[in-house]
């Protein structure tokens, strides 16, 4: 007997530009955080090597809340699922200056 496993949202927060976006996705959505990301903002040069992990456009910095210390990772290698819930997401301005700038 197959029993369907009921899905749960995953709710985090993305910081762009000085927007706050609340995000409610579900495991499975999307393949990945740059997937979501390009998806849904219109960032220019974000994710080139659409999700090889081999031009470094799509990193980004998450963290527990905006005061808490950042980790700087690609949002290609990161999966949407429950490690991603409650957490802050700071994607870089590329329009300030030369490459990423947070």
């Amino acid at each position: 007997m197959n029993i369907p496993q009921e899905k749960y949202p995953i709710c985090f927060t993305i910081h762009y530009r000085g927007e706050v976006y609340q995000v409610q996705t579900y495991e499975g959505q999307y393949p990945s955080l740059m997937t979501l990301i390009s998806g849904h903002l219109a960032i220019m040069g974000f994710g080139l090597c659409s999700g090889m992990g081999s031009c470094g456009t799509c990193l980004v910095q998450i963290a527990h809340s905006p005061e808490a210390r950042r980790s700087q990772v690609l949002a290609c290698d990161i999966a949407l699922n429950d490690d991603l819930a409650n957490k802050h997401v700071f994607v870089p301005d590329s329009d300030r200056g030369s490459g990423y700038a947070w």
